[in-house]
């Protein structure tokens, strides 16, 4: 049986005990009211309309529905103030649900 002996440089444990530092948590606003889709959403954020700003799509797991928010702020400092539904064809697109 042959041994093998593995050396770790000892700042690797230092790298493992650092704790990351996450921003305060916050809740979205669309035209002043939280965004609030009931449970279980599915946001991404995203230039969708390839406007330079970052947009907020938001599905839905009631009803399968993805919801478009446009954003009209900044990039740093969003701001939404409608949103509506994605279509395709004339017709909502959702997706499986519930």
């Amino acid at each position: 049986m042959m041994r093998m002996l593995l050396l770790v440089p000892a700042f690797a444990g230092l790298a493992l005990a650092w704790v990351p530092e996450y921003d305060p948590e916050y809740q979205l606003k669309c035209g002043g009211t939280i965004i609030d889709v009931g449970y279980y959403a599915a946001p991404c954020v995203v230039d969708w309309d390839l406007d330079g700003l970052k947009d907020l799509i938001l599905g839905q797991f009631s009803s399968g529905n993805i919801r478009f928010y446009k954003n009209e702020g900044s990039n740093e400092a969003p701001v939404f103030n409608s949103f509506s539904y994605l279509y395709s064809d004339g017709s909502i697109i959702t997706v499986p649900s519930g």
